[in-house]
């Protein structure tokens, strides 16, 4: 089997089994001890917990916002991360900074789910309490800056332009990734609905980048340029198509899902070739995750 038909058969078997859930079905939903074993995400974001909790509750009813208004608020969801937390502050129209940080402290004070276990948000160097950091340094120039982010997205159509615009800004910049999360939220709402550059650009990761140096038989730590990433993943979407199956709903795998699918496909053969192992297990027979191994490579 060659790389690429590893890649798509990565795609075909996890989204299988997210198929067979919805459905009701009983565990075990693979036969593939791996994707019985560990944890893995969907290849299609959309389809995350998380992010259909978003839509249901955050951008979907506040669709007909000012867009600067509706681009603030993906950052405030994104850079807190949890329903929990955006389901008791609720949406912004009017961004009161001492509210947000209040009910941070209290929520994190009272034990309660605050912050998001996915990804790291770290201080960048500052020296002060997490709260003041996400609100007062990374959220309120967000705030400030809301119609000129607008203008951007509206002017371009375009993720990227977005993207980088948004990377001028503290805690928004360095890989991207927390930019790069907002505009693709942003990619289903009514401010990037028409982004021309949907299924032709991404922001690579670090998975990501391993992924593409596994797809071409490169040493995984060769470093790759934006602009090698984004040419080889455009290939990658259009290569990877005749080994999806009809499952699949081939109109949903754009770049991102070619970014993201390669992270999660990276993490897949490094345990196929007892290279390391994911940090959560999950329980395949049960359909429940379990604790993070002490020591996985991440």
């Amino acid at each position: 089997m060659e790389n690429i038909e590893r890649f798509a058969y990565w795609i075909n078997e996890r989204h299988a089994i997210y198929q067979k859930r919805a459905k009701g079905l009983p565990a075990p939903w693979t036969d593939d001890p791996i994707l019985q074993q560990y944890k893995f995400t969907n290849p299609f974001r959309e389809n995350d917990r998380v992010t259909i909790w978003m839509r249901k509750h955050w951008t979907g009813p506040n669709h007909n916002r000012p867009h600067g208004e509706i681009i603030f608020n993906c950052c405030l969801f994104r850079m807190i991360g949890t329903s929990e937390f955006a389901n008791v502050h609720g949406w912004e129209d009017s961004f009161n900074a001492g509210h947000t940080k209040n009910l941070i402290n209290h929520m994190l004070e009272k034990g309660l789910r605050t912050f998001t276990g996915a990804y790291i948000i770290t201080n960048q160097g500052l020296k002060l309490p997490k709260s003041e950091v996400v609100v007062d340094h990374f959220l309120t120039p967000i705030w400030e800056n809301k119609e000129k982010l607008a203008e951007i997205a509206e002017t371009t159509q375009s993720l990227e332009a977005l993207h980088e615009a948004m990377g001028a800004y503290k805690g928004w910049g360095g890989g991207g990734f927390m930019s790069y999360e907002v505009v693709t939220d942003l990619n289903y709402t009514p401010v990037l609905h028409k982004a021309k550059d949907r299924f032709s650009w991404a922001n690579a990761g670090p998975g990501a980048k391993r992924g593409l140096n596994r797809i071409h038989d490169r040493p995984l730590t060769k470093r790759l340029g934006a602009y090698q990433s984004n040419r080889e993943m455009q290939d990658l979407l259009k290569d990877s198509a005749r080994y999806l199956g009809r499952h699949i709903p081939t109109l949903e795998v754009d770049m991102r899902c070619i970014e993201h699918s390669l992270c999660e496909w990276d993490k897949y053969e490094r345990v196929r070739l007892a290279q390391g192992s994911p940090r959560s297990k999950y329980d395949g027979l049960q359909g429940s995750v379990l604790e993070a191994p002490i020591g996985t490579v991440a």
